[in-house]
């Protein structure tokens, strides 16, 4: 249910805040005041320009393919035009491999490793 865009949630958020603002013993007098612009707006000519040009914009799309003759043409153009052909996906490249705390972390990590207990025993 749509009211002039408006949903009921938001119709509720307006209401609660027109008896806020207005108060109710002035709610009634409130209400016909806004039900009367609201009538005299949906039956004035700017509001008849406004819903025509909304459904002209609306047909607008149809009405060019209509007028450039594409409508009998575009399952034509459908059927000329070659089946697209499958995209083949690359393979996903493979994790890293990270190094565990058993494993040094390159070649030189290690040779420095086995020189560091080497120097403790000289210093000994």
């Amino acid at each position: 249910m749509n009211l002039l865009g408006i949903g009921p949630l938001e119709l509720l958020l307006i209401f609660l805040l027109v008896i806020i603002i207005f108060g109710p013993k002035d709610l009634q007098k409130t209400g016909k005041a806004i039900g009367r612009g609201l009538n005299k707006l949906i039956h004035s000519a700017e509001w008849r320009v406004i819903t025509q040009t909304g459904k002209e914009l609306k047909n607008l799309p149809t009405r060019l393919m209509r007028d450039a003759n594409l409508e009998e043409t575009s399952p034509e153009i459908g059927q000329q035009l070659p089946a697209a052909k499958p995209v083949e996906t690359p393979p996903a490249p493979e994790p890293p491999v990270l190094p565990s705390p058993e494993m040094p972390a390159s070649p030189s990590a290690s040779s420095e490793a086995k020189e560091a207990p080497a120097a403790e025993e000289d210093n000994a």
